[in-house]
């Protein structure tokens, strides 16, 4: 099993790279070239740390290793006998980051920002050669003419932001002549830049003082995202998300007019690429872990590296809840008639399951588990009402969709939850003891107000957004685990990694010391592992494990874990 990341696409679209991670988690790069028409891909190195890739036109990718201020860059070049990767730099900055250049003797172009500053510079085959500085932070940087000596950017100064021309032959930096929102991408061949002021999107041109603001591009319900602009500038890629599914979108900018392509049920990523014969995206379906979809110009999509696979595919189904009905994406046996059925929660709470390709379902449904990976209120994709749902209500509305889509399954489900997931479903466990047979969690916290006190900036940030400390008045309380875990009757797994940095270890901790004289209280600690073991260093076993306790019958542990493991117990990865 193999899991594609972080795919780019070269400047001019014939090459991309990106990471893969097995079972295990081991990292390795992947280079892809369409030279030929078709896909060529090879893996081409190994690295031991996720790192950012960038393609360039001959084949050579650029590897940033990001450290505390120091920054390796690797060049990975194509020969005779596959792939040499020699270290060519390091960079002293606070942040590094690349991004294509359509010239072949340009590996990459490198934006280095420290104190308060950036500084462009271009690696070739000499070393790195600075090429602008200028105040402040940019982002989004995108080229304005085909050999990319011209770019628009986001100029960040002071929380200030504002879109500019860079001039990357005479150093010149020079504010568009009107404001109409952030950059988001550009037509090398006519000059112009695609805008969003957070709610429409507009085409601006370098000296004209207007923002055009196509009706019909502007008329697009859902929520959308700017994928490729053919070479000509003529026509406009465009994701929609609709509920858990992706829909591919053209706009043809003359006649101001968009039609739908039809593409296979999946989700698009955010690289893409429109070359003069194809437009190639980032895509991910239930039954294809994340690669290239090909759309030629007859309009036929199909996967570029034209492999099948043996995954299990999913579908879409709707089921009724206490305020309307809600979206699942449904895996495996039909649940209505499968012997074993878990219901899968997100994290988040801002996330959705969707119909990309998700290797821990695929576990259990190869395991002919039936599972149902609800979409219940606090999801996003399904519009502002019912993603705000939670707001002040964690474990309130979206706790009541679970525990009314368990009653219309029914036979005692099991069920599997991961962050902001495993707490709801620990609360969904605590709440009607008789209802499940088994739980599986990995990564819970114990309350909200617990969690603030624990978490980092940016998890307090998300609980003070979303209201996450807000105490529930109502029939089973406030939602505090350690209050509440002593009602739970079905057998269950709690696993965490011992260096989660977005949820504490100590959570777990404590609810196992709660909960270590239940004997159907299994506690899994992985020694190094981060917010998600499934998929780190020794996640394939670890996977295993979890399904052998979800189909062991009855209360009895399975026999691979005998009953010490029926305590709390630390375990190594491997």
């Amino acid at each position: 099993m193999v899991h594609r990341v972080s795919l780019r696409f070269s400047a001019r679209g014939d090459h991309a790279a990106c990471l893969t991670i097995d079972g295990d988690g081991r990292i390795a790069v992947e280079a892809w070239s369409f030279e030929r028409g078709h896909a060529d891909v090879r893996r081409v190195a190994t690295t031991g740390l996720p790192a950012q890739v960038t393609p360039a036109e001959d084949g050579e990718i650029v590897l940033l290793r990001p450290g505390s201020g120091a920054h390796e860059v690797t060049v990975i070049t194509p020969s005779d006998g596959g792939h040499v990767a020699h270290r060519v730099a390091t960079v002293r900055a606070e942040r590094l980051r690349a991004f294509p250049s359509p010239d072949p003797d340009v590996a990459a172009m490198l934006v280095a920002y420290t104190n308060g500053n950036t500084v462009i510079q271009r690696l070739t085959g000499e070393g790195l050669e600075p090429v602008l500085g200028l105040p402040g932070m940019i982002t989004k940087e995108c080229r304005l003419t085909p050999d990319g000596r011209r770019l628009a950017a986001d100029q960040i100064v002071d929380g200030e932001r504002r879109a500019v021309v860079l001039d990357l032959t005479s150093g010149a930096v020079t504010p568009f002549a009107h404001d109409g929102g952030a950059v988001l991408l550009s037509s090398p061949a006519t000059g112009d830049v695609l805008v969003t002021d957070g709610v429409r999107l507009g085409w601006l041109t370098p000296g004209d003082p207007h923002v055009h603001l196509p009706r019909e591009l502007n008329d697009i319900r859902g929520a959308v995202s700017p994928l490729a602009v053919d070479p000509s500038g003529d026509r406009l890629a465009l994701k929609v998300t609709d509920g858990a599914r992706s829909r591919l979108l053209i706009h043809e900018r003359r006649a101001d007019q968009v039609r739908e392509q039809p593409i296979p049920p999946g989700v698009i990523g955010f690289a893409s690429a429109w070359t003069k014969d194809t437009l190639r995206f980032g895509y991910s379906a239930p039954a294809h872990p994340s690669g290239v979809l090909a759309v030629d110009p007859s309009g036929v999509a199909e996967w570029a590296d034209g492999h099948d696979t043996p995954w299990c595919d999913a579908r879409l189904e709707r089921f009724d809840g206490p305020a309307g009905t809600m979206e699942a994406v449904v895996y495996g046996p039909d649940w209505r008639r499968a012997e074993h059925v878990l219901i899968a929660l997100h994290g988040g709470p801002e996330a959705a399951w969707d119909l990309g390709f998700d290797p821990t379902l695929q576990r259990f449904a190869q395991a002919g588990i039936s599972v149902i990976a609800p979409n219940q209120r606090g999801s996003t994709g399904y519009g502002p009402a019912h993603r705000a749902a939670i707001v002040d209500q964690w474990g309130g509305p979206d706790l009541a969709d679970i525990r009314h889509l368990a009653a219309a399954v029914g036979r005692a489900p099991l069920l599997f939850g991961a962050s902001y997931g495993a707490f709801l479903a620990l609360l969904a466990a605590a709440a009607d003891p008789p209802t499940w047979s088994r739980c599986v969690v990995v990564g819970p916290f114990l309350s909200g107000s617990r969690l603030y006190a624990d978490g980092s900036p940016a998890v307090r940030s998300l609980l003070d957004r979303l209201g996450g400390r807000t105490d529930l008045d109502d029939d089973l309380g406030p939602r505090d685990l350690l209050r509440l875990g002593p009602r739970i009757q079905a057998p269950t797994m709690v696993i965490h990694g011992e260096r989660d940095h977005v949820i504490p270890v100590e959570h777990s901790r404590a609810l196992a010391q709660r909960l270590t004289a239940n004997r159907r209280f299994v506690y899994r600690e992985i020694a190094g592992g981060a917010h998600y073991p499934l998929t780190s260093r020794g996640g394939r076993a670890l996977l295993d494990e979890v399904v052998d306790f979800l189909l062991t019958p009855g209360d009895q542990p399975t026999a691979a874990q005998g009953e010490t493991k029926w305590k709390v117990t630390k375990a190594p990865t491997r």
